[in-house]
C-alpha cells in the first residue's frame, strides 16, 4: 500500500502536541508540506520532527493545490477553517479540520456536502471523548448499567490555564473565546456518550470577568488590553428526549473539578458516575445501590488509551479502508450549531429553540 501524503496547514501547539507526534509514528503516512505564516516556526517544526525532505510554505493555497498531497490537516485559527476546508475538498483532498469545524452551522453543512460530492473523508477534532474514563463510561452506558440517563453535567474548569499564546483572546482573529476552545469538547462529550445529537433548545450565560487578572496563569500572562472574548461559558442544553446537559467551560476560574481535562457526571435511573483523577480522567466513581444499600465505589480505567493516538489512527485507517473516522462530521456540525445557539442566547437573553 502506498503511503498517504499529508499536508499540514498551521504548525502551532495543536500540530506539535497532537497531529505530528501521532502521524510521524506511522510508517504508512508521509508529511509532504508544512504551511505557516511564520516560516521560522514551520522550519523549527521541520527540524524538531526530523522532516528533512518536507517542503515549507507560507501560502496555504499552495498546500491545497499540491499534487503531492492526498490529505490536508487544517490546524489554523477558527475563522479560517471553512474556507481552507472547502478549497481542500474542491481540490480532491481528504480533510481533518480541527474543532470547531466552522463558526457557522450552515458552513458545516456545506463542508459535509462538499466532502460527499467529491467522495472524500472529513472529520474534526473532539478527541477528548477518547480518554480512559469516558471510554469506560460509554461501555457501561451501552450495557444499560445506568438505566435511563436524564442528566449530564459536562465541564472543563481550568483554574489558570488560559492559552495566552496565539490569537485565543481576540474575537476578530479567533471568532470567540473559551466556548470555541474547551467548549466543543464539553458539548460533544455528553452527546457522544449517549449517542444523542438531537437538541431541542439551548440557554447560555457567559462571563469575561478574568481578563484583568492574568497573574499566575500556567500558560503565560496575557494582555488585558487585547482581550475581548469570553473566559467562561455555561449552557443548559435540553435534548429532544428530555435529557438535560449542563455544560461549563472556563479558562481561568477560581474553582477546581474532580479530574483534569474534559469531564462528565451522569445521572441515570439505575446508577450514576463521574470522572475522577488523579490522572486525566483515568478513574470512574460509580454511584448507586448495592445489596439494597447506597453505594459508592471507584474503579480504575484502562490507562493505555491515548486520545490523540485513537483519533489520528482511526482517521488514517478510515481513509485507507473507506470506513468512518472516529469523529463523524455531522457530530461536529451539531456542536457548532449548539455553540451558535449559546452565543445567540447570551445576546438575546432568551432560550434558543432548534427546528
Amino acid at each position: 500500500m502506498s503511503k498517504l501524503r499529508i499536508g499540514i496547514i498551521g504548525t502551532g501547539t495543536i500540530a506539535r502536541d497532537k497531529h505530528l507526534p501521532m502521524l510521524t509514528k506511522r510508517d504508512d503516512v508521509e508529511i509532504k508540506i508544512l504551511c505557516d505564516l511564520n516560516r521560522e516556526k514551520a522550519e523549527k517544526v521541520k527540524e524538531d520532527y526530523g522532516l528533512a525532505d518536507v517542503k515549507i510554505t507560507v501560502d496555504w493555497h499552495e498546500v491545497t493545490a499540491s499534487a503531492d498531497v492526498d490529505v490536508i490537516h487544517v490546524l489554523t485559527p477558527n475563522p479560517l477553517h471553512y474556507e481552507m476546508t472547502m478549497e481542500a475538498l474542491a481540490a480532491g483532498k481528504h480533510v481533518y479540520c480541527e474543532k470547531p469545524m466552522a463558526l457557522k452551522y450552515t458552513e458545516c453543512l456545506e463542508m459535509i456536502e462538499a466532502a460527499e460530492k467529491v467522495g472524500k473523508k472529513l472529520t474534526t477534532g473532539t478527541q477528548w471523548r477518547y480518554n480512559p474514563a469516558p471510554m469506560k463510561m460509554k461501555e457501561l452506558i451501552q450495557k444499560g448499567y445506568f438505566g435511563d440517563i436524564y442528566y449530564i453535567n459536562s465541564q472543563q474548569l481550568r483554574p489558570r490555564r488560559l492559552p495566552a499564546y496565539g490569537v485565543y483572546t481576540s474575537k476578530e482573529l479567533n471568532g470567540g473565546g473559551v466556548l470555541l476552545d474547551g467548549g466543543p469538547h464539553s458539548i460533544d462529550l455528553p452527546m457522544w456518550l449517549t449517542d444523542n445529537y438531537d437538541v431541542k433548545c439551548v440557554y447560555g450565560v457567559m462571563f469575561d470577568k478574568m481578563k484583568d487578572y492574568p497573574e499566575g496563569n500556567d500558560l503565560g500572562p496575557w494582555d488585558p488590553d487585547h482581550f475581548d472574548v469570553e473566559d467562561t461559558a455555561i449552557a443548559e442544553i435540553t435534548m429532544k428526549n428530555g435529557m438535560v446537559i449542563h455544560m461549563e467551560t472556563a479558562w481561568a476560574i477560581n474553582m477546581l473539578q474532580p479530574a483534569p481535562g474534559i469531564t462528565a457526571s451522569i445521572a441515570g435511573t439505575k446508577a450514576g458516575a463521574d470522572m475522577v483523577g488523579p490522572g486525566f480522567e483515568d478513574h470512574l466513581r460509580l454511584i448507586g445501590v448495592k445489596n439494597d444499600k447506597f453505594n459508592v465505589e471507584t474503579i480504575e480505567c484502562d490507562k493505555n488509551i491515548n486520545m490523540f493516538e485513537y483519533d489520528i489512527n482511526h482517521w488514517i485507517e478510515a481513509i485507507q479502508n473507506n470506513t468512518d473516522p472516529a469523529v463523524l462530521p455531522y457530530q461536529g456540525a451539531v456542536v457548532t450549531r449548539v455553540i451558535e445557539a449559546i452565543y445567540e442566547s447570551v445576546e438575546t437573553g432568551k432560550v434558543v429553540y432548534f427546528d
